[in-house]
Formats: structure tokens, sequence, C-alpha cells
């Protein structure tokens, strides 16, 4: 598959807007306003727990070989002082 042919005189406005009414971007796949993600504060609490999951996962991840110890972005981590 290729694109359309552009002609001399074609620009971006024969694909639509490129933003909302609202001035949003729009998706150019969906052609839906996106609106801005909302991320709900975390607690350190709630930070702790997400950062020991991340741990599990990176461990796994090792031990079953689908990664190297030296691509291991924890374990590079610790060995740069980042981490306690």
């Amino acid at each position: 598959m290729s694109p359309p042919p552009q002609s001399s005189t074609s620009s971006n406005a024969t694909y639509g807007p490129s933003t909302s009414s609202t001035g949003a971007p729009i998706n150019p796949i969906t052609g839906i306003a996106q609106q801005p993600a909302t991320v709900p504060d975390m607690t350190d609490e709630e930070k702790e727990k997400e950062a020991e999951k991340l741990f599990v996962l990176f461990d796994r991840l090792e031990r079953s070989g689908a990664i190297q110890p030296d691509q291991n972005p924890i374990r590079k981590a610790v060995e740069q002082g980042k981490l306690g």
C-alpha cells in the first residue's frame, strides 16, 4: 500500500483539522478529540507498592532469561547508586 498521491496544491487541510474547536488534539486514526490524561496523585505508600511490583516483574524477566542481567533497569539503578 502507498499513500494517496499529493497534488502540488494539497495540504493537511484536505485530511481534516488537527485540533478540535476547543483546541484539543484530534487522534488521526480515530478522529476523536483527545482529552488530556489525568493521573491521580499517589501516596508514598502506593508508590512504594508499585516500585515493588516493578522490581518483582524485572526479576522474573531476568530469571526466565527474557532479559540479560545487564539489561535489567533495576540492577543498573542499584549499581549506579540510585537505589538503596
